[in-house]
């Protein structure tokens, strides 16, 4: 059972949570929900940054800032550029996480607590919040707290750091289970604007999209009729600022891709 201690925290103590910025980054190795072993300063010796999130499954502020992380994540070129998201969970088990990882749609390396060593690496950083952001650079130190977690805030530390957004290289080989993705643009988009739609692989036989707001009401349905180019124009031109949800559907009326995008 968790307590809501951690969480009255965040807002109490700021100031002895800001005090790690600076300071060195202690190493670790882990290994994630999926079996892959990752070392910290193995990323920050290969010139990465790293951004840590610490997390636990049932905690409402990391729920709610997911959607946020997500698009950062995406923005800062999903793990195949120069910034590695890892996350960092606190007393969860690998199944409980994988729950929470499909529910958030999170596709950044998750850490169990219970199983990959999170637990210890929360210990050796002493979070007391959650959630909690560092930012590690190759100089092994702790260069930046993200508070609170939005893209905004993403995009304003990463730019004091001279970290740039960096477009998703997901090509390579395509298996029967991660098939080359459909892709949004623009995301972000400017109020005002239509959101476009591209499906890599037209195998892929969606017939219907909705779009859902951040409160999961359905906001936007409708039939995708694609031009030439595989590309289709879905009119978000007359939504309010905020984060949605894009679903497609294929025939039998079952989700096969879902993404969140965000209108400025």
């Amino acid at each position: 059972m968790k307590f809501s201690t951690p969480i009255f925290f965040a807002f109490l103590l700021p100031l002895s949570l800001s005090a790690q910025v600076g300071n060195p980054a202690p190493d670790f190795t882990v290994t994630d929900t999926h079996g892959e072993t990752h070392r910290l300063y193995d990323y920050l010796e290969a010139g990465k940054v790293v951004v840590l999130d610490f997390f636990y499954t049932t905690c409402g502020p990391c729920q709610y800032y997911s959607p946020q992380v997500n698009l950062a994540y995406e923005k800062y070129g999903c793990n195949t550029g120069d910034v590695i998201f890892i996350a960092i969970d606190h007393n969860d088990s690998d199944a409980e996480v994988l729950a929470y990882d499909a529910q958030y749609q999170i596709q950044y390396p998750s850490v169990s607590g219970l199983n990959g060593g999170g637990n210890s690496v929360v210990n050796l950083y002493h979070i007391l919040a959650f959630p909690t952001f560092y930012v590690i650079d190759s100089t092994k130190s702790i260069i930046e707290q993200i508070t609170p977690p939005t893209l905004q805030v993403f995009d304003y530390r990463f730019q004091q750091h001279g970290i740039q957004p960096v477009d998703c290289n997901l090509s390579g080989s395509i298996d029967l289970e991660n098939f080359d993705k459909p892709a949004l643009f623009p995301n972000p988009l400017a109020s005002g604007m239509n959101l476009n739609l591209r499906l890599v692989n037209p195998s892929q036989h969606f017939e219907r999209y909705e779009v859902f707001d951040f409160s999961g009401r359905k906001v936007l349905s409708g039939e995708i009729n694609l031009d030439k180019l595989q590309n289709l124009e879905i009119r978000t031109a007359h939504l309010p600022a905020g984060i949605y949800s894009l679903m497609l559907l294929s025939k039998e009326n079952t989700s096969g891709f879902s993404k969140l995008f965000v209108i400025e």
